[in-house]
């Protein structure tokens, strides 16, 4: 019993976490076309 709640607990965290992670690594993502979109403006 005490097994199965671990488990889930585990899972619950770890899915957390690969969610946090692919938000993160979108707005990166954003950010960085965003930088790439708007650096010939820059140089021009």
């Amino acid at each position: 019993m005490e097994l199965i709640i671990y488990i889930f607990l585990f899972l619950i965290l770890f899915l957390g976490v690969i969610f946090n992670l692919k938000i993160t690594n979108f707005k990166k993502v954003k950010e960085t076309r965003n930088k790439a979109r708007d650096y010939p403006k820059k140089n021009t």
